[in-house]
């Protein structure tokens, strides 16, 4: 082999830089496919907590739903034992006053 011209050595210098773009490409494809595979990977968890949320949630407003019903029955309780006890009050002031009937 003779010695490599001029116009040879441009083409291999040329052929050199085009190999270590092409090579900076693939690294930068290869950096760009872990980034969206981490992206994946963070989505699914994000979803995964949404629906155990959503899931936590549904439950919380089950108990809050069967805690209404609850106080609901407790106040009409309350409210019927304090009626009571004003009528009975009442009608014992009326019978102290009125006197018994003989």
């Amino acid at each position: 082999m003779g010695e490599m011209n001029q116009g040879d050595k441009q083409r291999l210098d040329r052929i050199e830089e085009k190999i270590d773009r092409m090579s900076e490409a693939v690294i930068a494809l290869a950096r760009a496919e872990e980034k969206i595979i981490s992206l994946d990977e963070t989505t699914r968890m994000i979803l995964q907590k949404m629906v155990n949320q959503d899931e936590r949630l549904r439950k919380v407003e089950n108990i809050q739903h069967e805690n209404e019903s609850t106080i609901k029955t407790i106040k009409s309780i309350v409210w019927t034992t304090i009626s009571a006890l004003i009528t009975t009050a009442v009608a014992t002031l009326a019978w102290l006053f009125t006197g018994s009937p003989e």
